[in-house]
């Protein structure tokens, strides 16, 4: 790892919420966009530099296109030493669930969407490609994960904290820790598959099933089945998963406090989840109105799901057409694409050139002109 000079780094923002005991921050290195990541005091500088010694030593083993790139360690000008890692583009998973919640009264986060699916799936993917690595993730929680739409329209998933070790201390981190790691055990797939259980149980109902506030009392709690946790909140959360039986039946699977009992790979737990990953997808003869329905709903899903309040920050990263110019070519296009593929189906134009929100046309045009064959 390179040790990083004093000048080439610079705080650059307040401290991100959620982390403790990590303290994360927004900061330059040598002039990029990067996240400066500590263990300050009451932690033992010892054991602060080892946690992020080890993190930094994971994280450059996996190879994947969702991990960002370690930039090296810094000493602050108290003493207190920082992991500097690429900054990624977007927003946390947490911050999005939680705009789900304002959407729903906090009644409800997100729903098991085409959105929510990708992301989940990259994520396993990023997971199991670590543990091919020989590096088992161990921190995985939403704060850890970041997503951003890419110049192409596409979410683009980053995953940081690839640390192995937990570090046991009350907090929002704590929620998410395995009966094991709250053993003392180290973690392997199997902690790794619990965690992200608990990241799908959180980005459907925005909680988790059991309580924080002491270590004893979340190890015991965690021996109560997900689906009968004796308390209000966790059976009105329970009662949002079961809208989704094949996700409810893998997370009971999944949650087990016995890792023996779990899905034992990420591989097993994606296809119990329905995603597809264990076995080839079924040939399907080609319909172009099946290809058109198709991106109809992977975009409505998109539109209802991606926070309204990123509009600002899709437009700043996308090359977009101003909005006007946009609702102008919109009807136009789906009118070319339902006379070439949907002349049979009388609601196509208004599936096609209908939005649930507005920021959403400038993707919807350059899908409908690649239907057509358009650049």
């Amino acid at each position: 790892m390179i040790r990083l000079d004093r000048n080439d780094v610079a705080l650059a923002g307040a401290p991100l919420p959620g982390s403790a005991p990590a303290v994360v921050q927004p900061a330059r290195c040598q002039g990029a966009p990067a996240l400066a990541k500590s263990y300050p005091i009451p932690v033992d500088p010892a054991q602060a530099g080892a946690w992020l010694q080890g993190e930094a030593l994971a994280t450059e083993k996996v190879q994947h296109p969702c991990v960002p790139k370690v930039l090296g360690d810094w000493q602050g000008v108290d003493g207190t030493a920082h992991l500097l890692v690429q900054r990624p583009a977007g927003r946390r998973w947490d911050e999005i669930v939680r705009i789900g919640q304002q959407r729903h009264s906090y009644m409800a986060a997100r729903a098991w969407d085409e959105a929510t699916r990708h992301v989940v799936r990259t994520l396993a993917h990023c997971i199991e490609t670590a543990h091919f690595s020989g590096v088992a993730h161990g921190n995985l929680a939403p704060d850890s994960v970041w997503v951003d739409l890419n110049a192409a329209g596409d979410l683009d998933i980053k995953v940081l904290d690839f640390l192995g070790t937990t570090p046991l201390v009350p907090g929002p981190r704590l929620r998410f820790a395995a009966p094991e790691q709250l053993g003392g055990q180290a973690a392997d797939a199997r902690t790794d598959v619990y965690r992200l259980a608990l990241f799908v149980y959180f980005s459907l109902t925005g909680t988790t099933p059991w309580p924080t506030d002491d270590l004893a009392a979340s190890r015991a709690a965690r021996l109560a089945p997900v689906d009968r946790v004796p308390d209000e909140r966790a059976a009105a959360a329970w009662s949002l998963v079961s809208k989704w039986p094949e996700v409810a039946r893998t997370l009971q699977a999944a949650l087990q406090a016995d890792p023996n009992k779990r899905p034992q790979t990420i591989a097993q737990f994606v296809s119990l989840l329905g995603l597809g990953w264990a076995l080839p997808e079924a040939k399907r003869t080609f319909d172009p109105w099946y290809a058109v329905a198709g991106t109809v709903a992977a975009l409505a899903a998109l539109a209802v799901s991606w926070p309204a309040e990123d509009s600002r920050l899709t437009q700043a990263m996308l090359d977009r057409q101003p909005l006007a110019a946009c609702s102008t070519q919109l009807p136009v296009l789906a009118q070319q694409v339902c006379t070439k593929y949907g002349a049979s189906h009388p609601t196509c134009q208004q599936a096609l050139a209908f939005l649930l929100g507005r920021e959403e046309c400038p993707n919807r045009v350059k899908t409908l002109r690649a239907c057509l064959g358009e650049p």
